[in-house]
């Protein structure tokens, strides 16, 4: 069977071999996923349901299932406002693209192909070529584009730094060789992005039954004013507090949606990404340079590290790397062993028990390619 090369397994391999070792060698990742990834997650599935012709009602029940089983080890609040966020992320999302008339061809689009040598057509005998395509969607102007959906943390001006990275990022070259390879003629990339809150929740006050707010004294009376009437701010001079609670999940979503209806700009943005002939060419020799360095590390035990402020510091195998574990040592807390080294291509994961041993998981495939 052949070993699959995609975005995110190229994307490790560039960064840390190590890292690539311990994530597709060994099949080790962690127990419970980051919350940066659960919610692109939750949210990539709630668009999946309206590219499908789903409704909002329909796109927020995906959610809402998600979210459904709280893990223990998260607290309660938190995943709620968690829930919330991406909830109202995408009524947002359905609100600012309303008006917006894409016809969905396809989506989320698995693909497994032949990874070809770009000078001989030839298929290698080692690596096939995969990964997911959020959409494929034909354009107003009748064009067909690869629709590539992210929810980041990042600036979505037209002259950020992420519209320029784009112009020479891989993973939509990638998608853009496959669905032509599967036989949709795609002319561009229409890079579909929604930015997380900066926002944050609040404090808000706590209100007695008239709906005034409650200042209470160093000695925990409530102040009056010289009129008679219930102070309603603090002093920290005079030892007043304003008496407060954290924000409900719920009004965390009104405020969150404000901020939406505001500046809709701010938190979503779509541009075309051109992909000319030559970009392609250039990746896929690219490609097959990568899969042939890749196999040189299995066969001969290359994993090398890279190891700087700009990748450990992100890493979760740092603790591994640092610690000296290898491969036979019982799994460290808080990491399983996959046995689908690819789960984002099925939306499966099937785990080894955290407790056992790590054993190599070292192709021994031909090394011709």
């Amino acid at each position: 069977m052949s070993q699959l090369l995609t975005h995110s397994r190229q994307d490790a391999f560039k960064t840390c071999r190590k890292k690539h070792y311990f994530s597709y060698e060994l099949g080790i990742r962690q127990s419970e996923d980051a919350k940066p990834l659960r919610m692109g997650s939750a949210y990539h599935e709630a668009l999946e349901v309206i590219g499908n012709g789903g409704d909002l009602s329909q796109a927020t029940e995906a959610i809402y299932k998600y979210y459904d089983e709280h893990p223990n080890q998260y607290d309660q609040y938190e995943w709620e406002i968690e829930r919330e966020t991406v909830l109202r992320l995408l009524c947002g999302y359905v609100w600012r693209w309303e008006n917006c008339h894409l016809t969905h061809v396809a989506t989320e689009m698995s693909f497994n192909i032949p990874l070809l040598n770009p000078e001989t057509g030839a298929a290698s005998k080692v690596w096939d070529m995969a990964g997911k395509i959020d959409g494929i969607v034909t354009l107003e102007d009748g064009r067909l584009a690869v629709m590539e959906h992210k929810l980041l943390s990042e600036d979505l001006s037209s002259d950020s730094l992420l519209w320029k990275r784009l112009r020479i990022e891989h993973q939509i070259s990638l998608y853009v060789v496959a669905a032509r390879r599967l036989g949709y003629h795609v002319e561009s990339v229409l890079y579909d992005v929604t930015c997380k809150p900066t926002i944050k929740p609040s404090q808000v006050a706590i209100l007695d039954e008239n709906g005034a707010k409650i200042v209470l004294d160093a000695h925990g009376d409530r102040v009056r004013t010289e009129r008679g009437l219930y102070r309603q701010t603090g002093d920290t001079s005079k030892g007043y507090v304003l008496q407060q609670r954290p924000m409900t999940a719920e009004e965390w979503g009104e405020k969150l949606s404000a901020d939406i209806a505001e500046k809709p700009e701010k938190y979503y943005a779509r541009q075309e990404v051109p992909r000319l002939d030559q970009d392609l060419s250039e990746y896929e020799y690219e490609l097959w340079d990568i899969q042939r360095t890749i196999r040189e590390a299995q066969l001969n035990d290359r994993h090398y590290r890279t190891c700087n402020k700009n990748t450990c510091s992100f890493c979760s195998y740092f603790s591994i790397c640092t610690n000296g574990w290898k491969a036979g040592d019982t799994l460290p807390d808080g990491f399983v062993q996959l046995q689908n080294l690819h789960p984002e291509l099925t939306g499966e994961t099937t785990n080894v028990n955290s407790n056992t041993t790590a054993e190599t998981g070292i192709a021994s495939t031909s090394p011709t390619a």
